[in-house]
């Protein structure tokens, strides 16, 4: 329960701010701090015994724990108190006040005297103290007794004083009308008195009253008329507080509580009344308050009957705690929440709660509202299965201080909104295979501290999980020790080392390194096939649509030649096509864009050409890059038959340089041969195979011929069914290939593993004789020598 009263300093300590400068130091060691509005001399005692200067912009003294014995107008002498408006004097000894003391504090809005003996004739300083609107009076540990009360505000101007607090005195019997005066009175706080009695004879607006850790025997009666009791009921009492909205009788000696004891409280929102001696509490009490919006009550007593024969507790409440409280077996006690379906939280701690199936639903099958369930101390030994489907919305669930032996997610697999789970203090066996819970994906806060907890890397795994999807473990690890195994008892769960999969570690990584070097020299052998894969992956779809969507090329022809061979092609093939007869050739040295990739070259002019020529030669087959050259004419040839081909042999191949791929577009496309004989049928050749033209060239060759081959649709779909046949014969040879080389490489790997092991088994053997024969020297040396020494002897 949050009091809304409070002492100066701690009143004053939520307004101060957090950068303060000295602003009085006298030998460094009084030293007063001070921001932009406020100023703190604490703590000093005897050492300070004046206010120091105080400049004109602080609003705010904090002047407690000093030594002022006397007060006077003088005293305040360095400070401008017209400015003032907060002032605490708590703590100084005070004994006495004069009579105008206060008389130029135009703005006080707080005063603290709290800790100081009364001083002499308080009641005529009092005479000139006036506040403005929202004042609060704290006088709490000054030995004040109800005899000196109404002495005490006989000349306080007492408008515009909202709170009053007299806690810590000597008050024994309080009456509303020691307040009456009061007209603007709305918090006052009596706690820790000796009150006995607290009767209510006079009118009052007070809204919040505080009566805790006082002697009071009876609840207090708010009623102006006791004796018409049959009135209440039809709503003719007189109440005393028609405006109370909060009561807190805390720790009090409290004994019964009639039903009518809230009879004339019909704004009461907040009621506290725990801690008393209560034997029975009839909740029947509680029907008439229509308005209570939170009820924090019954902790510390036997029991709570529940009343069997009506409507318990009105449907507007939203925060209930009924601890300690005794189910029945009868359908009026197990029905006791129905109706409540604004509650928000509620507290069933120390209560003995029905566990069977069908007890547990009745009980909470009307709270599909609630956000907050608190079940401490119902000694529960596992979870039930069947009422957290009726709880959608709930938010914090505990179920500390229990004797759950066995953690279940699956219980929670219907919250969807749950953000807090307790299970501290209770009797769960953490140990083995544990897995963050997938069932609430929402948790952000999980204590299941002082359980029992076989400590191993699963454990620990677990915790680690936790924290990686940011869910706070509280007290984690300092209340998580360890009592199994017996070499980690008494440890915490963080202590764990997981040294026993290390070797598995090592192992993994030793593998994962094999299958990178065998995968890495696979790759490195297999590059060119690699490339050739990925660019006619890229490039089928383009070729396509070029097939269906014909657009202008820029070359007649695309040139693959090796560099021994590049001399022919500058000095007899380009001048014989380019000059003499006007076509237009894609030459690599010359046509290929800077600061591109080499493949994408490639793949970009074969395109844009018409035609794709290879210079035919043993350095041809030997080069690496014709290779791949010749991988994508041959995707090319798949696309566009045989005349997208033309193959120019300078020299005969030796057969075993000759590639399957190499060897099927000799074999079917259209080729010449050249040599210093039959140059004139070579040019024929060339040029009537350069004469197959089709309407998608360059611009600036329009002024060649144009024509067209055309075949007849047989021959088209045979070529079709021929090109997809040997593009499958293909990938499937690739991939044969592939599988094999990965066999090979790994069968070679083993066998070198083996033939390493064999060696150092060899080593070894060989270093262990030559230690047993250096042994059996060193044995026959000794002998020797001992020989000698007894000859010589």
């Amino acid at each position: 329960m949050i009091l809304l009263w409070c002492s100066s300093l701690l009143l004053l300590s939520n307004v101060i701010a957090v950068n303060f400068t000295t602003c009085y130091s006298e030998n460094q060691k009084i030293i007063c701090s001070c921001d932009h509005h406020q100023m703190i001399c604490s703590d000093h005692g005897e050492k300070l015994d004046f206010i120091p200067k105080v400049s004109n912009n602080i609003k705010m003294l904090i002047f407690t724990n000093n030594n002022l014995n006397q007060v006077t107008e003088t005293t305040f002498r360095n400070m401008t108190r017209s400015m003032t408006s907060h002032l605490s004097l708590a703590g100084n000894d005070i004994r006495y006040i004069s009579k105008h003391t206060f008389r130029e504090f135009t703005s006080l809005t707080f005063l603290d005297l709290s800790y100081n003996v009364i001083p002499v004739n308080v009641e005529i300083a009092f005479s000139n103290l006036h506040f403005l609107a929202n004042g609060s009076l704290i006088l709490n540990h000054m030995n004040i007794s109800e005899t000196k009360i109404n002495e005490l505000f006989r000349y306080l101007d007492t408008n515009g004083i909202e709170t009053l607090s007299l806690a810590y005195n000597n008050l024994e019997d309080i009456d509303s009308c020691d307040w009456r005066n009061f007209q603007s009175l709305k918090t006052l706080n009596i706690t820790g008195n000796k009150l006995k009695n607290m009767t209510f004879k006079c009118h009052t607006k007070i809204e919040i009253l505080h009566a805790d850790s006082n002697n009071l025997v009876s609840f207090p009666n708010f009623c102006l008329d006791n004796d018409n009791l049959t009135n209440y009921w039809h709503g003719k009492f007189k109440t005393a507080v028609p405006s109370l909205r909060v009561l807190s009788v805390f720790s009090n000696r409290i004994m019964e509580m009639p039903s009518t004891a809230l009879r004339c409280t019909d704004e009461l929102r907040e009621l506290v009344i725990t801690k008393n001696l209560f034997h029975e509490i009839d909740l029947q009490t509680f029907y008439k308050l229509n308005t209570l919006k939170m009820s924090s009550i019954f902790r510390y007593y036997l029991s709570i009957k529940p009343h069997s024969h009506s409507k318990l507790l009105t449907a507007s409440i939203e925060h209930l705690m009924l601890q300690n409280i005794s189910f029945g077996m009868f359908p009026t006690d197990l029905g006791m929440f129905e109706g409540l379906h604004h509650l928000k939280s509620l507290d069933l701690s120390y209560s003995n709660l029905p566990f069977s199936p069908m007890a547990s639903k009745k009980v909470f099958k009307s709270l599909s509202n609630l956000t907050k369930l608190t079940l401490q101390f119902v000694g529960w030994k596992s979870m039930p299965y069947n009422i957290f489907h009726l709880l959608p919305n709930l938010k914090t669930l505990d179920l500390s201080n229990n004797e759950i032996t066995y953690l279940s997610w699956s219980r929670f697999r219907y919250l969807k909104y749950l953000e807090e789970i307790d299970f501290s203090n209770n009797r769960i066996f953490l140990s083995g295979q544990l897995s963050v819970p997938s069932s609430i994906s929402s948790l952000i806060s999980l204590d299941i501290s002082n359980n029992t907890y076989y400590c191993s890397c699963e454990i620990l795994s677990f915790f680690e999980e936790l924290s990686s999807n940011n869910v706070t473990i509280k007290y984690y690890p300092e209340a998580y020790i360890c009592t199994s195994p017996r070499s980690m008892a008494d440890k915490s769960v963080a202590d764990v080392e997981c040294m026993q999969h290390l070797e598995t570690i090592v192992y993994t990584i030793i593998i994962t390194v094999l299958f990178g070097c065998v995968f890495a020299i696979i790759a490195y052998k297999s590059r060119y096939r690699i490339r050739y894969l990925i660019h006619i992956s890229r490039s089928h779809h383009s070729w396509k649509v070029r097939k269906k969507s014909p657009q202008p090329l820029l070359f007649d022809g695309f040139v693959i030649y090796s560099e021994p061979d590049k001399n022919w092609v500058y000095d007899i093939f380009l001048p014989f096509l380019e000059k003499q007869h006007g076509y237009k050739l894609c030459i690599h040295d010359r046509d290929f864009q800077y600061g591109r990739l080499i493949v994408d070259n490639i793949v970009e002019n074969m395109k844009n050409s018409r035609k794709i020529v290879l210079i035919l030669s043993e350095s041809f087959a030997e080069s690496k890059w014709c290779q791949f050259e010749v991988l994508l004419a041959h995707e090319r040839f798949l696309e566009h038959g045989p005349d997208s081909l033309i193959s120019i042999k300078l020299e005969e191949i030796t057969t075993y340089r000759l590639t399957n791929t190499l060897e099927t577009l000799i074999k079917f496309a259209t080729h010449a041969v050249w040599s210093d004989q039959n140059k004139e049928e070579f040019s024929v050749r060339i040029l009537d195979c350069f004469q197959v033209k089709t309407d998608n060239i360059d611009k600036n060759n329009s002024n060649r011929s144009k024509h067209r081959c055309s075949h007849s649709h047989a021959q088209k779909i045979k070529v079709t069914e021929d090109r997809n046949k040997i593009f499958s014969d293909k990938f499937e040879h690739l991939f044969n290939e592939m599988c094999s080389r990965v066999d090979l490489m790994s069968e070679t790997l083993c066998k070198r593993l083996d033939s390493l092991e064999k060696t150092v088994k060899s080593d070894i053997t060989f270093l262990k004789n030559k230690v047993d024969k250096l042994e059996t020297n060193l044995t026959s040396l000794q002998d020797s020598i001992i020989d000698s020494q007894s000859t010589s002897k």
